[in-house]
């Protein structure tokens, strides 16, 4: 979410930090759990924290769960229309307050997923371009740590021999994911990869290891290396 440049959310980001120093305001109005508001011109919004029951078993955040339970404008010009008394309308039912329609769904939390897989990927792809990049510059092996797993990338060129690419990756037992590691390479088919040892690298796994390598022509080597510099 850090990266969408909408006013109410850049203002929810510091809403923890706030509460934690005693400065976050509460909706006072609704009392089955805390919100605190977000006030920035004329954006409102309601935050809470989420704890214990309110996560799926999957989700475990380091550094603790908010959710942007609701986000409108103020309405200056009347009462009936201001945004946390309407809130509080819509939350409440005789004497009972019930805020239990603004926390996640179901779909909120598919969109999560969805989402982490995305993040995943891309954080990946941007590892995997790095690492080859470094080999093609400095024509050594180039090693990165990525979510409890070891990789590394190895370009080499012999003899006036076609270059030759290698991934070796330790710790990664699930083969759809050392798929998904030889896909972040651009312009690689993956019918061009082939396990080692083979004629091609003829390098020998060492315990823990898988290894994978292709032909890397220049114009692979040349995308490679625009793409780092993007980045």
């Amino acid at each position: 979410m850090e990266e969408i440049d909408e006013p109410v959310i850049v203002s929810a980001q510091v809403v923890p930090e706030q509460r934690d120093a005693g400065g976050a305001e509460r909706v006072v109005a609704l009392t089955d759990r805390v919100w605190f508001k977000v006030k920035t011109s004329d954006h409102r919004a309601a935050v809470t924290e989420l704890r214990g029951t309110d996560l799926p078993d999957w989700v475990r955040p380091s550094r603790g769960a908010w959710w942007i339970g609701v986000a409108g404008r103020r309405q200056a010009d009347s009462p009936q229309r201001d945004f946390y008394a309407a809130l509080q309308r819509e939350c409440t039912t005789g004497r009972t307050v019930s805020s239990d329609h603004l926390l996640p769904a179901d779909w909120d939390w598919q969109r999560l997923a969805a989402e982490q897989a995305v993040a995943w990927r891309r954080e990946m792809k941007n590892m995997v371009i790095r690492l080859i990049a470094m080999s093609l510059k400095s024509g050594h092996l180039a090693v990165a740590e990525f979510r409890n797993h070891r990789i590394k990338a190895l370009v080499r060129a012999e003899n006036d021999h076609e270059a030759y690419l290698a991934i070796i990756a330790e710790g990664v037992p699930d083969p759809q994911m050392f798929a998904l590691l030889l896909d972040c390479v651009p312009g690689v088919a993956p019918e061009d990869w082939q396990p080692e040892p083979s004629p091609l690298a003829e390098m020998n796994p060492g315990s823990g290891e898988i290894i994978w390598s292709t032909l890397f022509p220049s114009e692979v080597a040349n995308e490679i290396l625009d793409l780092d510099c993007d980045d």
